[in-house]
């Protein structure tokens, strides 16, 4: 049984010049796991702030998205649309399908 020790030693009040000195003792597995611990807690919250939460998932999709998806071309895309597969929707001159709606294909197909 391996036994790690050791003193700390830390300020408690920058102004003030006193210490308080801490004597530690532990066994070399409770201090790995101690250490093992902190660093997961640390890469967590690490992780947390720096990893998006959730992909964007886009409400809507240009004919060349849908295509990409589904992977058909531009003429299977309209046969689609004209047979009541897929739903069309226009904006300005735009065409555009929802999302949900390719998903749905996709199942389907």
């Amino acid at each position: 049984m391996a036994l790690l020790g050791g003193v700390l030693f830390y300020q408690t009040n920058p102004k003030v010049m006193a210490e308080k000195i801490i004597l530690f003792s532990f066994q070399i597995e409770e201090f790995k796991e101690m250490i093992g611990q902190i660093v997961e807690e640390k890469l967590k919250e690490f992780y947390r702030k720096t990893l998006p939460t959730a992909p964007v998932q886009k409400e809507f999709l240009t004919r060349l998205e849908v295509c990409e998806q589904l992977q058909i071309n531009t003429v299977t895309l309209w046969r689609y649309t004209r047979d009541g597969r897929l739903k069309q929707h226009r904006i300005g001159k735009r065409l555009i399908f929802r999302a949900e709606d390719v998903r749905d294909a996709l199942k389907i197909k």
